[in-house]
Parts: C-alpha cells; structure tokens; sequence
C-alpha cells in the first residue's frame, strides 16, 4: 500500500518569518474528511475510511464520529474519493463517492453527514473549499454549520468572555444544511475578534439554549497569529444527542 503522509490538522505551517502563510509542497493539495454522520449508539458503529482511487488514506482504525482525518496530501489533478465502512477498496460505500479536482496548494474539507439506514445505504458529503488565507492578527476566522438533521433552525451566539463586557458575533436562522446545500456559501469564513467563546446555539428567534460549548478561538499556529476554525452541530438521529465541534484549520 502506498505509504501516507499524514499532516496534522492546523499544523501545516512553514517558515518562522513575520509574514506567514500556509504552505503545501510544489504540485500537492490537501484535504480532511470529517465524520458527522450520526451513527448508532450501541455497536457496531460506523467509522469512515478514505480511499482515493484504490489507495487507502487514512489508518486501519479509520475515523470513528466526530472525528477529523489530518489533512491528507494529494497530488493536483482529478481524483476519485471513495469514503467506505471498512479498511479495504472492495467494501461498501459509507457515503456516495465523488470526483474532485484539486489544483496546486487548494485546500479542502469534506463533511460526511446525514445518516444511514441500512449497512449498503450512504450518507452525503458537504464538500468545501477551505480559503486560509491569515486573518488579521487582532481576529480570528470562523464559519459554522448546521449538520444535525432533526434539530430546528437555530441561532449561533459567539459570546467572547475573556473581554470585559462581553460581546457577542451573532449568526441567524441557521438550518440543517439539506440534501442540495450552498458550497461556496457555507465554505465561507467571517472574521471575529480574537478570544475565547462560548458558542451557543439557540432555537431560531427564542432564548433557548440547545446547546453551549466554549472554543479558544485566540490563537493559530502560534500565539502572534488568529486561527482559522469550523464549528459544527451534529447529532438528534440514531440516538446520538445534539453535539457540537470545532475544528483549527491553522
């Protein structure tokens, strides 16, 4: 089997001068997959492995849900991705596989979600583009979405508490993404101050709280630069309760 070469997720940093950027060796792209595809709560459970064409990417063990995949280098050019149930290319299919076109240094993230039915039946997969271009120094960059398919339309409260007053990103009216969503729409970051958050996802116009995580959303790769993250809801299907991750990118 070809041997892998596994970058580590948010890590992909090279040089140590003022200007930084995220770098990729001459004629490779990358991508991650991530699992948010609700699967059940007693075992088996489904865990996800990438095979790109007859080459497996990711390790035996795969990735079990709410996991992410490091970023996986490829070489430019058109690819057949096929996400299975188990370590081997002769076994089903987890999600519908798909052809991507990747060119010099893009960057992308692959969101396998909704559910299953059965052992042959397949998920989908939200396929974004990742832009990490660096954010300012004083911000950091956030997109967020929503993957749980039985939850209602929510509202995404970023509350920064390491400020005194606290305040606050809001993103409205948020709904499960869908069987057709908006990829160039949701692969979209907005900047937001530097710092730390709790996230709170409310039931669309109300003050209920559905769930509230925080994330450290005030620091990159190092401590001079902002990050670059994801945060997503998973979860109400299978059994598996609302969830929400976050995910560095840089």
């Amino acid at each position: 089997m070809k041997k892998i070469l596994g970058l580590a997720l948010a890590s992909i940093v090279v040089g140590t001068s003022c200007k930084k950027a995220f770098e990729q060796p001459d004629d490779f792209s990358s991508f991650a997959v991530i699992h948010a595809s609700p699967v059940a709560t007693t075992a088996p459970t489904d865990t996800l492995h990438v095979f790109v064409g007859g080459e497996r990417y990711t390790n035996a063990a795969g990735a079990t849900y709410l996991t992410t995949t490091t970023y996986l280098p490829i070489l430019t050019g058109t690819h057949e991705i096929n996400i299975r149930r188990k370590n081997v290319a002769t076994s089903a299919l987890y999600a519908n596989s798909f052809t991507a076109t990747m060119a010099k240094g893009e960057i992308f993230s692959y969101f396998v979600y909704d559910t299953t039915t059965a052992p042959t039946s397949q998920a989908r997969v939200l396929k974004l583009k990742d832009n990490l271009t660096l954010p300012a120094t004083t911000n950091s960059h956030v997109r967020a979405l929503h993957l749980a398919p039985n939850a209602p339309a929510v509202d995404i409260v970023l509350l920064r508490t390491s400020v005194t007053p606290n305040d606050s990103v809001t993103i409205s009216n948020r709904s499960f993404i869908g069987v057709s969503p908006n990829e160039s729409a949701l692969a979209a970051f907005t900047p937001v101050p530097r710092g730390v958050y709790t996230v709170k996802f409310k039931v669309a116009g109300t003050q209920t709280v559905a769930i509230a995580v925080a994330v450290d959303m005030s620091r990159g790769a190092d401590v001079t630069q902002g990050g670059i993250f994801t945060i997503y809801a998973s979860g109400t299907a299978k059994g598996q309760p609302l969830a929400v991750r976050s995910i560095r990118h840089f």
